[in-house]
């Protein structure tokens, strides 16, 4: 079978992104001509393949008409692409991929809108995207406030079978519900990482000392802070350091999702009949 030119595969990149040539010749470089030839039968110059790859966020593979059929290929080149590029950037594109996987999980396949493509459809800015079957479910986050994708597959034995005992949730659920507490975590969040004693608290949460003493047992019991003796000035003197943990942050976003259910779904797919979630 006869696999289409690169010429042809840019113009039908170009056209389906909605593209000028000279839009793609001013990334990349060249004249408009110089684009015409190439959908015309031409071969762009080699140096150039991996700029018109970028430009449409494509493989060379795909410029090829060559498809990776080797998994293993597939996730190497994966892990390449996302470290090619710097650290600040990394991340919006591994969202990039993960948009991607949650729409496949629905068994989408060949849908060629990009994250942000599907984002600037968005009217209100509370909308997501879930998918939950048999086998497990996955909630990804559309807000340009607050994304994330969560993925969660079903164990054999199920979910519950990996959950504490329910007290240690009620517990740490009854910490958080605590005024007192959460002002004290979203101060330790919010500043800079450094130690501090007692008196940080009294003077930014208006509390007294005894008070502020104990917020910091309760923390402590849940390894959210570290307690140190230092000696200072022939004296030994408690400093505290906090201990941030990014799911504190990943529980407020998915909190945030059971606070205010979302009104739309960009994707949406539920096949879990006849199967309890816990």
């Amino acid at each position: 079978m006869n696999t289409p030119s690169i010429g042809i595969t840019i113009a039908n990149l170009r056209k389906s992104k909605n593209v000028k040539q000279e839009e793609l010749a001013n990334f990349v470089g060249v004249s408009t001509q110089a684009v015409s030839k190439w959908e015309n039968g031409g071969m762009p110059d080699c140096e150039l393949l991996p700029r018109i790859a970028d430009f449409f966020n494509v493989s060379i593979d795909t410029l090829f008409s060559r498809h990776i059929e080797d998994y293993d290929d597939l996730k190497n080149a994966l892990a390449r692409i996302i470290a090619s590029f710097d650290q600040e950037k990394r991340f919006e594109i591994a969202m990039e991929y993960c948009w991607i996987i949650g729409k496949a999980l629905g068994g989408a396949i060949g849908s060629e809108k990009t994250l942000k493509e599907d984002l600037d459809i968005i009217d209100d800015g509370y909308q997501h995207s879930q998918m939950i079957f048999q086998s497990g479910f996955s909630t990804f986050s559309l807000m340009k406030k607050l994304p994330y994708f969560f993925i969660l597959p079903e164990p054999s034995l199920g979910w519950k079978n990996g959950l504490f005992e329910k007290e240690r949730y009620e517990k740490f659920f009854k910490l958080l519900g605590d005024r007192d507490i959460m002002n004290c975590l979203f101060l330790l969040y919010e500043r800079e990482n450094k130690p501090f004693t007692p008196k940080l608290l009294e003077d930014k949460l208006k509390i007294t000392e005894d008070r502020a003493k104990q917020i910091l047992d309760e923390l402590k019991s849940f390894a959210l802070i570290k307690e140190t003796e230092i000696e200072l000035d022939d004296a030994t003197k408690i400093i505290y350091n906090f201990i941030p943990n990014p799911s504190f942050i990943a529980l407020l976003a998915i909190t945030t999702e059971m606070i205010k259910r979302p009104n739309a779904f960009v994707y949406y797919c539920e096949s879990r009949s006849g199967k309890s979630y816990l």
